[in-house]
C-alpha cells in the first residue's frame, strides 16, 4: 500500500524542476544581493557626505595633480593636460606626476595658443585641433622635472586615490575618490568618493565588454575625472579625452585580465 506521505512521480518531477529553476536563479543573481547589501553599508559609512563643494574658483593660476590610480600621468596624457586646461588665462602652471614617480612642470600664456585661437576666431585658415595639440607639445617639451609641489608652490591640488575595500568587498565593487585642496590654508574645497559595482552575473558588459564597473555609482558622483570642473577647472576646453587617453575602467579591465 502506498504510503499517506509519499509524492507522486509528476509531483516529484515540478519539486525538482522548481528547486533546480530557483537554484539556478540564485546561482545567477546572488551577486546582485550581496553587492547591493555591501553597497548600502558602505554608502552609509564615514565620510559623509559623499560629495561636496565648499567653494568654487574661477581664476586657480596654478594646479598639481596627482593620480595614485593610474598611476601617474604618461606623456600622452601630459599632452592631453596641458591642451584641456593650461590656457595661459585661468591656469598659468601645473604640475603632473608620472607612472615612473617623477614631477613635471608646465608653464603657458596666452601666447603659446595664439595661432590655435587666431585659426579658431576664423581670422587664418589651418585645422584648429592639429594645431592645438602642436601647441601644446611644444609646451610639453619645456616641461621641467620638479620636487613634490610645496605648500605654497602652486595655489591648489587635485588628488585621485582609491579606496581601499577589503577582498571580499572588492569582489563585487570599487572605490576611488577625489579631493581638492587649497594648498595656501590646506583646505578642502572639493571631494568626491563613489562607489561602483562590478557588472552583475545575470547582466554582463554585452555593450563594450571591456568596462571593469558598470558606469553608474551607487554613491558618490559618478564623474570622478570630470569632477574638478565643478570647482576649479570650469573654464577647461573639454575635448576628449580629459586626463588619460585610456579610460579608467578600461585600464583595470586590463589591468585585471593580463
Amino acid at each position: 500500500m502506498e504510503s499517506h506521505f509519499s509524492i507522486k512521480p509528476a509531483k516529484r518531477k515540478l519539486f525538482w524542476l522548481i528547486f533546480m529553476s530557483l537554484g539556478l536563479l540564485l546561482f545567477l543573481t546572488y551577486d546582485i544581493i550581496i553587492t547591493n547589501i555591501l553597497a548600502y553599508q558602505l554608502c552609509h559609512a564615514p565620510p559623509n557626505p559623499k560629495t561636496f563643494i565648499k567653494k568654487t574658483v574661477e581664476y586657480p593660476e596654478s594646479i598639481y595633480w596627482e593620480d595614485t590610480i593610474y598611476p601617474g600621468f604618461n606623456e600622452q596624457d601630459r599632452i592631453l593636460m596641458i591642451r584641456n586646461y593650461l590656457d595661459g588665462v585661468h591656469l598659468k602652471a601645473m604640475a603632473l606626476n608620472t607612472p615612473e614617480g617623477t614631477i613635471y612642470q608646465y608653464t603657458a600664456t596666452e601666447k603659446d595658443w595664439a595661432t590655435s585661437k587666431a585659426i579658431k576666431s576664423r581670422k587664418m585658415n589651418g585645422n584648429y585641433y592639429k594645431t592645438l595639440d602642436n601647441e601644446a607639445k611644444m609646451i610639453a617639451q619645456r616641461g621641467k622635472k620638479i620636487d613634490r609641489p610645496t605648500a605654497h608652490s602652486l595655489n591648489y591640488s587635485v588628488i585621485f586615490n582609491p579606496v581601499k575595500l577589503s577582498g571580499f568587498q572588492s569582489k563585487y565593487l570599487w572605490s576611488d575618490e577625489i579631493k581638492i585642496i587649497d594648498n595656501r590654508n590646506n583646505e578642502v574645497i572639493g571631494f568626491n568618493r563613489r562607489l561602483m559595482r562590478h557588472w552583475y552575473r545575470i547582466f554582463p558588459d554585452f555593450e563594450v565588454g571591456r568596462r571593469y564597473f558598470y558606469p553608474h555609482a551607487m554613491c558618490g558622483d559618478n564623474d570622478l575625472e570630470g569632477f574638478d570642473e565643478n570647482v576649479i577647472t570650469k573654464f577647461s576646453r573639454m575635448f576628449w579625452p580629459i586626463k588619460h587617453a585610456e579610460s579608467l575602467d578600461f585600464m583595470l579591465f586590463r589591468k585585471e585580465n593580463k
